[in-house]
């Protein structure tokens, strides 16, 4: 009993999990897992390592008699010396196991920020993190997704994560600490039941260290990814990185900036699939300003070199021409009025459109004509701005007047006025 506290004691100092002055909010199910979890740190609580433990059992709800684990509970925690607070979520359709951990999760941290606790404790084990990389390696997964259960995340900590599960049985008994079996457990349903029933012993008959040696290789690959992760957030602190610069950086780099520039400018990490990371980094070898749609309405864009990730433009129907048969004032379907007085050089009627292609003007002080769209490059111009600009135009395709940019063009002369 005193070496399993002690290993578990070890954990939270050696990976900075837990210190003197927490006070620890420890999820119990009920399950083995967590009722050694409770266990290991009431004593670490009475040897003076962390400073409070409580427990809350989260009821989903999802079976007949789920009540009643939290009345195990209650039992367990009262021989221990903690108090329990109980909760009942709603869990929604969908992946149920998903949604019932989004629940639970969400439960935690409100419990937590109500009592106080500054961590909260869960109860995976080395066994827990063999299996999840197992099943994140049949899904593909790179160095982030194979570093498996953080041992901690923000306020969540994992103190089991270097205990096995036969530890945990060996524990609970040794203490006599009643605990309960989850039926759903057993169900070949779920995959990573089948990985824990049938993939794990066939690991362990080759090499019987088989969970440990899969840990130890989510802790490197953790490593790995956080040298990476923090030379993607250098490079992607702006919002924008130069093409340049990204292309002088391997490509295990170049993925993440696309990850933190997704971050910053969604606020999410998730919805950003490995397939849309590759059509971002496959921009990198065009020419000239690119576009690439990703998840949420966002999209990836190359201009004036530089590559930054936003809110795509709205895009609908093209705006119908309005004809200006002559002076005066004209109401626009958009909104507003467009006062139009004399027009020196230009034959009536005019065209209140968008910009199209071919359409020249001469930019006030210049010599001949330009084409408006080459000026508008010029002038570094967004391409969202210029495909939602209206221009007072001849029917020759001769741009009078850009109102929304303040452009006029000299020949032919336009006296004209823009009121809203």
């Amino acid at each position: 009993m005193r070496a399993f506290t002690s290993a578990v004691t070890d954990t939270c100092r050696r990976r900075y999990l837990l210190g003197y002055s927490d006070s620890v909010l420890v999820a119990l199910s009920g399950g083995a897992d967590s009722t050694a979890l409770l266990s290991a740190l009431a004593a670490m609580r009475d040897a003076g390592d962390v400073r409070e433990v409580t427990a809350l059992h989260v009821d989903h709800g999802l079976r007949p008699g789920s009540h009643l684990d939290g009345d195990a509970c209650a039992l367990v925690c009262a021989s221990l010396g903690v108090s329990l607070h109980r909760v009942k979520v709603e869990v929604h359709g969908g992946n149920v196991q998903a949604e019932a951990r989004k629940a639970r999760y969400a439960a935690l941290r409100s419990e937590a920020a109500r009592l106080g606790a500054t961590r909260i404790a869960t109860g995976h084990t080395q066994d827990d993190q063999a299996e999840t990389v197992l099943l994140r390696l049949l899904r593909g997964s790179g160095a982030r997704g194979l570093s498996g259960i953080p041992p901690r995340r923000g306020a969540i900590v994992r103190p089991l994560i270097d205990r096995t599960r036969a530890e945990v049985i060996a524990h609970v008994r040794a203490r006599g600490l009643a605990h309960l079996e989850d039926p759903s457990n057993a169900t070949p349903r779920f995959l990573r039941n089948r990985v824990r029933s049938e993939v794990i012993p066939v690991l362990r008959s080759l090499a019987p260290h088989a969970s440990r040696a899969l840990s130890r290789a989510a802790d490197l690959l953790r490593d790995d990814e956080r040298a990476l992760a923090s030379e993607g957030r250098r490079l992607a602190a702006g919002g924008a990185v130069r093409i340049a610069d990204l292309l002088a950086e391997p490509v295990a780099v170049r993925r993440r900036v696309v990850r933190d520039l997704w971050r910053r400018a969604t606020g999410r990490r998730a919805d950003l699939e490995a397939r849309q990371v590759e059509s971002v980094l496959a921009l990198l070898g065009r020419r000239g300003p690119s576009r690439a749609p990703l998840s949420r309405g966002f999209e990836a864009c190359i201009r004036y070199g530089a590559l930054s990730i936003r809110a795509a433009p709205a895009t609908g129907p093209a705006a119908e021409p309005v004809r200006i048969p002559g002076p005066g004032s004209h109401s626009l379907p958009e909104g507003g009025v467009l006062e139009v007085g004399s027009v020196t050089g230009a034959a009536w009627p005019l065209w209140w459109r968008g910009r199209r292609p071919g359409d020249r003007f001469r930019p006030e002080g210049g010599r001949g004509s330009k084409k408006l769209k080459a000026w508008l490059i010029d002038r570094k111009v967004p391409r969202e701005v210029r495909d939602g600009l209206r221009v007072l135009a001849d029917d020759a395709g001769w741009i009078l007047w850009v109102p929304e940019l303040g452009v006029r063009s000299e020949k032919p002369s336009a006296d004209a006025r823009f009121g809203g």
